[in-house]
């Protein structure tokens, strides 16, 4: 199987260059590197044709969030592809290894979903399975959340459900193509024995995107997919969530302004809707069915500030 490593960079050419060092050590071939700027205002492209001539290169003309994680993808080749954000280091050889061979005996996985942990702690991070962490960051489980820079998709299942929303910048984007990736018969897998690191750089993330993008797209995400009442029970507790986050940690203006942009905008975003099957709806049910409950959740969200994403 060839192997494509699509990087989506935004303003950080010092880590960029750190994961493209680290990625030459890697010996598998046949093995593709495709680094998708998105209008970087730093070095990165003197970086690149400077020091990393040899790998594929593509800059947007400006920022277009997730889009540009669309371009990688189109522009791939290999049989599996493996997606990083610029500040994902700890992929090797072993890691390539192992989602060949799931990918291989398992023709319905559609996409591997990485173990991550904090660069500098070593602890786990970036959880938003529907299991409780403790109980199974070391289990291999199918889950309903796709961790779009630390997972690899086969190659082929883009051309049956298409690419990520272009619209949606960032937030949701993962959870929209899941949708159709189950109901395409794909199956979505949590893979511990693949740990990759998040160094958690915040050149280029701005505070507030989180407030803002996850209250908008997830109205946007359920417009575009689901039923009417499982979509209303569906925001009322997504919305409900943000709002408390947004209110303690002090942006709430930018919820409102989330939500005012959401439902201003649906008109546009009916224009792509394709609501899912029941089919669909059962198999995501039962990939929800462990999900920790809501006084769980509490504890674990409401009450611990500084969310990252």
């Amino acid at each position: 199987m060839k192997i494509s490593i699509i990087i989506l960079t935004y303003n950080r050419s010092t880590c960029l260059k750190s994961l493209l060092l680290s990625l030459q050590e890697l010996r598998y071939e046949p093995l593709e590197i495709v680094v998708v700027d998105n209008h970087s205002e730093d070095d990165t492209e003197e970086l690149i044709y400077q020091e990393f001539s040899n790998i594929d290169y593509i800059r947007t003309d400006e920022n277009i969030g997730v889009s540009a994680r669309n371009l990688g993808l189109k522009k791939a080749t290999g049989d599996i592809v493996i997606t990083l954000d610029d500040d994902i280091f700890g992929m090797n050889d072993d890691d390539i290894d192992i989602l060949i061979e799931l990918f291989d005996n398992y023709q319905d996985i559609g996409a591997v979903c990485f173990k991550v942990v904090d660069f500098y702690t070593g602890k786990l991070c970036d959880w938003c399975h529907p299991f409780k962490i403790e109980e199974y960051s070391h289990k291999r489980f199918i889950t309903d959340d796709i961790s779009e820079g630390a997972v690899a998709f086969r190659r082929s299942v883009f051309e049956i459900t298409g690419f990520y929303p272009d619209d949606f910048f960032i937030s949701y984007e993962g959870a929209d193509l899941l949708c159709r990736m189950v109901a395409a018969g794909f199956k979505t897998v949590y893979e511990p024995m693949i740990t990759v690191h998040h160094k958690h750089a915040e050149n280029g993330r701005s505070n507030w995107r989180r407030y803002y993008y996850d209250t908008r797209n997830q109205i946007w995400f359920v417009a575009r997919n689901y039923p009417l009442l499982m979509g209303l029970r569906y925001l009322i507790r997504g919305l409900t969530a943000m709002l408390i986050y947004s209110m303690r940690d002090g942006f709430m203006q930018y919820w409102v302004k989330g939500l005012w942009d959401g439902v201003r905008l649906l008109p546009k975003v009916f224009a792509d809707r394709k609501c899912i099957t029941k089919e669909t709806i059962k198999n995501l049910q039962d990939i929800a069915r462990n999900k920790p409950g809501f006084a769980y959740m509490i504890r674990k969200r409401i009450f611990q500030r500084g969310i990252q994403i």
